[in-house]
C-alpha cells in the first residue's frame, strides 16, 4: 500500500482523493495532524514508528510514501521521513532527507534512529496525543512536553492521561507534543562537546521546588545555579560521555550541550535534549568555562580537516 500525506484537509481534498482512489485502491490517504509517532530504544527491535490515530494503519503497512504539502509542518514531515529511512520505506520529497532539526520531535526521531537511548516516548500533533489513548503505553506519572519549548516552558508531570488530555486543551491540535517515561532520578547531567571533544559536565541536583509545584516538580534550574556544579570529564562516567558524544554526532552538531540522566546503579542513559548552542547569554551558570570552549572552538574553526 501506498501512502499520501497532505495538509489540505478541507471537503473538497478530501472529497478528490475519495474519487480518485475509485480507481487506485493501492494508496491510502491521510493528514499531518493524525500521526502518532513511537520512539523506544529498549524495545526488543528499536521501536521508530507512526501509526494514523483515525484508521490505526501502521508506518510498516506502507510500501511508499509522497509527503505533500509539507511546508506547515516541516516538523511532522521531516520526522516522518526519519521514521522511513530507519525502516528502508521508499518515500519522496527526498529533500526531507537531511532536514535540520526544528524541535524535540525530530531530535528524538534522529536520535533513536542512531540507536541513542531517550526515555520510551510518544508524539506528534496535540490532535493525535488526545486521539491515541489506546495506542499509548505508558505508565504514570509521564512528561509532557511542548516540542518546540526550551528551559522548562510548557514541561509537566502528568500524574494520569485524563490530566495529559487537561494540559493540552488549551493548545491548539496542530501544536507538536513529547508524551514520555518518568525516569526516576536526583538530577541531570550537561555535557558539553565541541568537535566530538567533551569539554566539561555540569550536574543540577533535583531539589524540592519552593513553589510547590507537582507539575514542575521534576525539574528545578533556579537562577544563578545554586542546584549546579562543574565536574571535569574524567570524574563522568565513560558510558556517559561516549553516549553524550554519540548523540551531538546524531544530531550533527558540532557544538553541543547534551542533557541526560544517568542512574549510576544500572549505567543507563537517558538523552533528554541535544541543545545547539553553547548558551553564553541565556544561562549565566558557569558562564566563564562556556565561554572558555567555545572560544577555542571558533579560534580552531576552519583549521582542521573536515571544516
Amino acid at each position: 500500500m501506498k501512502l499520501v500525506l497532505a495538509n489540505n484537509q478541507s471537503e473538497q481534498f478530501v472529497q478528490f482523493h475519495a474519487e480518485i482512489q475509485k480507481d487506485a485502491p493501492f494508496y491510502d490517504y491521510a493528514g499531518y495532524k493524525s500521526l502518532l509517532f513511537e520512539f523506544n530504544v529498549e524495545a526488543q527491535k528499536n521501536t521508530l514508528i507512526f501509526t494514523n490515530v483515525d484508521s490505526k494503519t501502521v508506518s510498516s503497512d506502507y510500501t511508499g510514501v509522497y509527503l505533500n504539502g509539507y511546508m506547515s509542518t516541516p516538523e511532522i514531515a521531516a520526522t516522518v521521513a526519519a521514521v522511513l529511512d530507519a525502516n528502508k520505506i521508499a518515500y519522496v520529497n527526498r529533500e526531507l532527507k537531511n532536514a535540520p532539526s526544528l524541535s524535540k520531535l525530530t531530535m528524538y526521531a534522529k536520535l533513536v534512529a542512531a540507536g541513542v537511548q531517550i526515555p520510551h516516548t510518544f508524539a506528534g500533533s496535540a490532535y493525535a496525543i488526545r486521539k491515541g489513548e489506546d495506542l499509548i503505553s505508558l505508565s504514570y506519572p509521564a512528561i509532557l512536553k511542548r516540542a518546540d519549548a526550551d528551559r522548562g516552558i510548557d514541561n509537566f508531570k502528568a500524574k494520569s492521561y485524563e490530566e495529559v488530555l487537561e494540559l493540552l486543551s488549551t493548545h491548539d491540535e496542530m501544536s507538536l507534543w513529547i508524551l514520555q517515561s518518568f525516569i526516576p532520578n536526583d538530577g541531570f547531567y550537561l555535557v558539553s562537546v565541541y568537535n566530538d571533544v567533551p569539554a566539561f559536565g555540569i550536574f543540577r541536583t533535583l531539589e524540592v521546588r519552593p513553589d510547590g509545584n507537582e507539575q514542575k516538580a521534576h525539574m528545578f534550574k533556579p537562577k544563578g545555579g545554586a542546584n549546579a556544579s562543574l565536574l571535569q570529564i574524567d570524574e563522568l562516567a565513560d558510558s556517559l560521555v561516549e553516549t553524550s558524544v554519540n548523540a551531538a554526532r546524531a544530531m550533527n552538531r558540532q557544538i553541543a550541550s547534551v542533557d541526560s540522566i544517568y542512574d549510576k546503579v544500572s549505567d543507563k542513559i537517558y538523552i533528554l535534549e541535544v541543545n545547539y548552542n553553547p548558551q553564553l547569554v541565556t544561562i549565566t551558570t558557569l558562564k566563564e568555562i562556556r565561554a572558555e570552549a567555545f572560544l577555542k572552538t571558533m579560534h580552531e574553526l576552519g583549521e582542521t580537516e573536515g571544516n
